[in-house]
């Protein structure tokens, strides 16, 4: 067993460390000159028009999204880092250990908020660039499959509970 989990530990650092290159790869493409162009239409707006309804709001808003999609993307990649937390449970033989429990349900948690609050920013994204959004275009994408991932994390969780009590009681009736 041991080799096995060997073996999904390194996926598991594989798949962590080219998805934290992915994302540092985003932010160096990202424009953050956008950010010193909106401190300088601050020190140059006209203090009398209403600042919401101005075209740097506008831009102001994409760049906040974007940041906002960026810091879920790195919340999505510490949400995957729990796999390593799992397998060092099993390697040492605590299957049904809580820290497996609470693991798995945090998985859970995280895929599933990450898909739901990408599919609000994306929208809000999709609203400010004044193009189309098609809600079942974007769940085909990326979204397909963690939904049913959390959904499945929280399923694995109450399985684990139930397996740690009929471990329990299985060593109380010897």
């Amino acid at each position: 067993m041991k080799d096995k989990t060997t073996i999904l530990s390194i996926i598991t650092w594989v798949v962590l460390l080219s998805s934290v290159s992915i994302l540092l790869n985003d932010l160096r493409e990202f424009d953050f000159n956008q950010f010193k162009e909106f401190q300088n239409w601050a020190k140059s707006a006209d203090k009398n028009e209403s600042w919401f309804t101005s075209k740097n709001v506008i831009q102001w808003s994409y760049y906040i999204i974007s940041i906002g999609l960026f810091f879920l993307k790195g919340y999505l990649i510490y949400g995957f880092s729990y796999f390593l937390s799992i397998l060092k449970e099993i390697e040492n033989g605590h299957y049904f250990s809580d820290k497996n429990i609470k693991y798995f349900e945090k998985i859970g948690h995280i895929f599933i908020q990450y898909t739901i609050s990408v599919l609000v920013l994306r929208f809000l994204l999709a609203a400010i660039e004044n193009s189309t959004f098609n809600f079942f275009n974007e769940l085909k994408t990326e979204f397909t499959f963690l939904i049913p991932a959390g959904l499945a994390f929280y399923i694995l969780a109450e399985i684990f509970k139930r397996g740690k009590q009929a471990e329990e009681d299985n060593e109380l009736t010897i």
